[in-house]
């Protein structure tokens, strides 16, 4: 069903029924209410795709995501409606293991996507910069000095620093860090977890990882082998964390009572009652509020204000390349 069909029906000229249909000038209400009931009728749907071709900036935001981690979802999620919020849409690039993460940002740009929000980006802000073309750039919940991306992020060395204070406090002093291998703001936490640790006088030490219910399931199998289990395993995020749970419990061991475990995220399935771990919950709606209302103030059509209000214990960071930094 096209525009042409509508106008047909109407016995009214294209550009008459185009005007009617997308609120444009001069065209009577009698008129505009006419040819809007005759669409309606005949099931028309104007083409998105169709109209950005014609329009001089598009206001689309692009994002590319790995849809592999229940937490990326929430992200993707709460994007949607931030986005909708300010007035804009989105167009999605998933990462996936037969289409790379660049290829999806390259074909954000040939969408005419106007700003590109990446989470939990696994490629380098270098080659990041390159795929978008200049196009401006804001990395979600990963750190980035590249210049000129943008970057909103939860305060990772709070949360970790929160957690190994709760297991101490709990009687639990000799704790295992499980990384996250190459995932973002693995590097942050570890560094967090081991100044803690000193901060808090207790024992422990990082084994490798990764971010999936497999790694948490190789790290006890790992310890269980070689050095022996911790009284807390400490897990880069609820999905190694998971791992860990079912891996013990299938060793016949109890969790927290033999061994704590802890995870970062806040994911649905971790306030489960067959799993209730202990985590860090991310504010996923500050996150996505924040990271549109500022990418949107940098599109080539801009009506967005600049961020000034920030929400209760959120900081703002700027560098000298002109990019901002939202830790929450």
């Amino acid at each position: 069903m096209t525009i042409s069909t509508v106008a047909r029906r109407a016995g009214r000229s294209i550009s008459t029924v185009s005007a009617a249909l997308n609120g444009g000038p001069g065209v009577s209400e009698a008129t505009r209410a006419e040819i809007l009931a005759i669409a309606r009728e005949l099931g028309y749907v104007a083409d998105p795709a169709a109209r950005l071709l014609r329009a001089r900036h598009t206001g689309v935001i692009g994002v590319s995501y790995l849809p592999s981690q229940a937490f990326q979802v929430a992200l993707v999620d709460g994007l949607y409606a931030a986005a909708a919020r300010h007035g804009h849409v989105l167009s999605l690039a998933a990462a996936t293991p037969r289409h790379g993460e660049r290829q999806g940002v390259e074909e954000l740009v040939r969408e005419r996507c106007e700003g590109i929000v990446v989470v939990d980006s696994r490629i380098s802000t270098t080659e990041l910069m390159r795929a978008s073309d200049g196009i401006p750039l804001l990395a979600l919940c990963r750190e980035s000095r590249a210049p000129g991306v943008d970057i909103v992020r939860s305060d990772d060395a709070h949360g970790v620093t929160a957690l190994v204070d709760h297991l101490v406090s709990a009687g639990r002093s000799c704790l295992v860090y499980v990384d996250g291998a190459d995932a973002p703001s693995s590097g942050l936490r570890v560094a967090a977890f081991r100044r803690a640790l000193r901060a808090a006088g207790a024992t422990g030490r990082v084994v490798p990882g990764g971010d999936d219910e497999a790694a948490g399931i190789a790290a006890v199998t790992g310890l269980v082998q070689h050095a022996g289990l911790p009284q807390a395993l400490l897990c880069f995020n609820d999905h190694v964390a998971i791992g860990a749970i079912l891996e013990l419990r299938r060793r016949g061991l109890r969790v927290p009572e033999d061994v704590a475990v802890a995870g970062f995220d806040g994911i649905a399935t971790a306030g489960l009652s067959a799993i209730d771990l202990t985590t860090v919950r991310q504010e996923v709606d500050v996150i996505t509020e924040l990271a549109v209302r500022h990418l949107a103030s940098r599109l080539a059509c801009a009506t967005e204000p600049p961020v000034t209000g920030l929400p209760p214990g959120a900081r703002r960071e700027e560098r000298a390349d002109g990019a901002s930094a939202f830790i929450v």
